[in-house]
């Protein structure tokens, strides 16, 4: 279900307008009504969205997160984008940022298995995380699970896997700690 048609779900529900909507959210009521119209919601607003529908419609017991990518652990994998949001069961105690990822790959054996959910709630500058396994996000767009060390030039760092060659010298986003694993 994309994001506008959660919002169109929710006003439909007695006590919802656009300006309860945008408070919940954080966000003007002019900010829903662009949604409404076609503008599409990003990043936290997504993720917000989903938790707002997820509050008001969802009955199951078992809180979900966002699925917001899948992570290479030796294959080069991009955050998802689709218009659908897929929903992952919740860790323990998720913060309303958590979100969760999945192994594809196997260069992070025996650590993580292909398939595996990770999750995270934060996304750090890459020196918070050296020496530590995060997913890290590269300015190529790539995300990947990997261990942060600095790299040989200023400004770049070395993700080494558990059972492959590392990948000296590349620029990273941000790199996330991980707060939970699922296998599966």
């Amino acid at each position: 279900m994309k994001p506008t048609d959660m919002i169109r779900a929710i006003l439909k529900e007695p006590g919802w307008t656009q300006q309860r909507v945008g408070a919940t959210l954080g966000v003007s009521q002019s900010t829903v009504n662009r949604w409404l119209k076609g503008t599409e919601p990003e990043g936290d607003n997504r993720d917000a969205i989903f938790r707002l529908y997820q509050d008001v419609f969802d009955d199951d017991a078992t809180p979900k997160v966002a699925l917001v990518g899948r992570v290479g652990a030796g294959q080069a994998v991009y955050s998802l984008q689709n218009d659908d949001i897929e929903l992952v069961d919740a860790p323990p105690n998720p913060s309303s940022s958590t979100v969760a990822v999945e192994v594809s790959g196997a260069s992070m054996l025996p650590v993580f298995f292909d398939g595996w959910l990770l999750y995270y709630s934060k996304q750090l500058p890459p020196h918070e995380m050296v020496n530590k396994i995060g997913v890290a996000q590269l300015a190529d767009g790539r995300l990947l699970v990997k261990t942060i060390r600095p790299g040989l030039s200023p400004g770049f760092w070395t993700l080494l896997s558990a059972n492959a060659d590392p990948i000296e010298d590349v620029a990273l986003e941000w790199v996330a700690p991980i707060d939970w694993i699922k296998p599966r």
